[in-house]
């Protein structure tokens, strides 16, 4: 349900709805019988399902993740709330304290502390968020695929393909910034739809380190990466959507570049698969 308040919010901040009450109206029901919250602290167990046939609500203390799952659902509506169940969590787990983190085995206890690892980071709990990131390193087996060029964690579990919900949650740990994910519900970039915005990467053989526009200048700057090893030096491209390309001019690597052209309105620009940097000016 928590994860359904943030499309229910994002809906209104876009379209004008007012769907979203729905959802606050159910949170407040749900802080008092499901997450024991009076007076705006955790005061008893919290719920990991209810089952309304029983009806009985399953608890579960051993497990600090349970608080955390909701806790990062709700974060962009009901950031107080969301903030008391990371920090009970993290008083449960004992992660804020000088000792060394300990972990039991188990994907649950791995997630657990890659959710903690992007709540810290959210909430600005950088001391915290130092410690577990430290952990992370240490103990999580970051690597490079040298044949593909990609980053991953193995988590020692030794198999032909990274573990999915583990390295999707320890990316948005990793790239995360305080109040990110709270502003991307609260505060997302509508102004994208209709800025200068790339698009058609020839992705995974290369993908984007930048691509930022600054309105005042009426400049887009896009970086490429290095790209996929066995493809270096390849011939590439990709397009630049709400421009009107004869009133660009487009300087690669530093150096004023004629390989681009309009293709149905937009922007083409002809690179390869490399680090290269691009400054599209929008006159």
């Amino acid at each position: 349900m928590a994860r359904a308040g943030l499309g229910l919010g994002l809906h209104d901040v876009i379209y004008g709805t007012d769907y979203r009450t729905l959802f606050d109206a159910w949170w407040e029901y749900a802080r008092r019988n499901y997450f024991s919250m009076r007076d705006g602290r955790v005061s008893g167990d919290v719920t990991v399902y209810y089952d309304p046939l029983i009806p009985v609500h399953h608890t579960n203390e051993r497990l600090a993740g349970m608080k955390l799952l909701p806790a990062m659902g709700a974060l962009p509506l009901k950031r107080d709330d969301a903030r008391e169940l990371f920090d009970v969590a993290m008083d449960q787990l004992g992660w804020r304290g000088t000792d060394p983190i300990a972990v039991p085995p188990g994907d649950f206890s791995v997630l657990q502390l890659l959710c903690s690892a992007f709540l810290a980071r959210e909430l600005g709990d950088d001391d915290l968020f130092a410690r577990l990131k430290g952990f992370m390193e240490d103990n999580h087996e970051p690597r490079w695929d040298e044949a593909t060029g990609e980053f991953t964690w193995g988590y020692h579990l030794d198999e032909k393909h990274p573990r999915g919900q583990l390295n999707a949650t320890a990316a948005l740990a990793e790239v995360a910034r305080p109040g990110s994910w709270w502003n991307l519900i609260n505060r997302p970039n509508l102004r994208k739809f209709v800025e200068p915005s790339v698009y058609g990467v020839d992705f995974p053989k290369v993908c984007l380190s930048q691509a930022v526009y600054d309105v005042d200048r009426r400049i887009l700057a896009v970086s490429t990466d290095a790209g996929a090893p066995g493809a270096a030096g390849e011939p590439t491209s990709f397009r630049v959507a709400n421009v009107v390309p004869d009133n660009c001019s487009v300087e690669a690597d530093g150096v004023r570049s004629g390989a681009w052209r309009a293709v149905d309105g937009d922007l083409e620009i002809a690179t390869t698969v490399g680090k290269h940097a691009f400054v599209i000016r929008c006159h």
